[in-house]
Parts: structure tokens; sequence; C-alpha cells
């Protein structure tokens, strides 16, 4: 099963939230594991390619029980860089978790945590 990764931030225009969208997508890849595209939807008739879909990654598999830490630890390093990120994880049935700034504290870690497990929860199934 899939999960949507989606990046938004107000004070960006959609050429910059799709660099850091790409730049997302290469370090999860190579930090956390995953197989990860950007998302597209189908081209218009008579047109070159599929449309990207800005700010959105598509996670389809992960390798290794360590995939929430990296993950949760990539996500930090994002927003420590751009504190007006945020982030949502939707499953294919609905299910979603909302991730900001203010979640990715230490002392919030525990149950961040947890609650990305949940929601990835039968993903390689």
């Amino acid at each position: 099963m899939a999960i949507t990764l989606s990046l938004s931030a107000a004070d960006l225009d959609n050429d910059d939230l799709q660099d850091i969208t790409r730049r997302l997508r290469r370090d999860l890849i190579d930090e956390a594991g995953v197989t990860a595209t950007l998302a597209t939807t189908p081209a218009e008739p008579g047109s070159k390619g599929d449309a990207a879909v800005y700010g959105q990654i598509i996670i389809a598999a992960v390798s290794g029980g360590g995939f929430v830490v990296a993950l949760v630890n990539v996500l930090k390093a994002y927003v420590q860089r751009k504190p007006s990120l945020q982030f949502e994880l939707r499953k294919k049935n609905g299910d979603k978790i909302t991730i900001k700034a203010g979640d990715l504290r230490a002392s919030d870690m525990n149950h961040l945590t947890q609650a990305i497990k949940n929601a990835v929860e039968g993903m390689n199934e």
C-alpha cells in the first residue's frame, strides 16, 4: 500500500515547493531506504508525459524497521531549515496524519513516532 507525503508552506511558491519536494524525495530514498516517486497526474491528450503534482511524494515501499525513525529525522532536518513546512502522510484509504514543526520537538517524538508507525502499518502488504 502506498502512502502520499504532501508538503506545504504558505511562504513558498510552487517552484520552490517542488524544489524542496525533489530534494526531500532524494533524501528519503538515501536516508530512510524507501521507494519514493514524485506524484503525477495523467497528461492531457496530446501532451507529453504526466504532469507533476506540486509538493507530493508517493512512498511505495519501506525497507527495515528503522523507517519511521529515519523518516522523522529527515522531516525534522527539513523543518529546522524551513520552519513553515508542514507534512501530511495519507494512505489510500484516506487515513492521514499531519506533522507541523512543533510536532518535531524532542518532547513529542515518542508520540509522533508511534502515530507514524500506526499510519504506515500494513504498508508493504
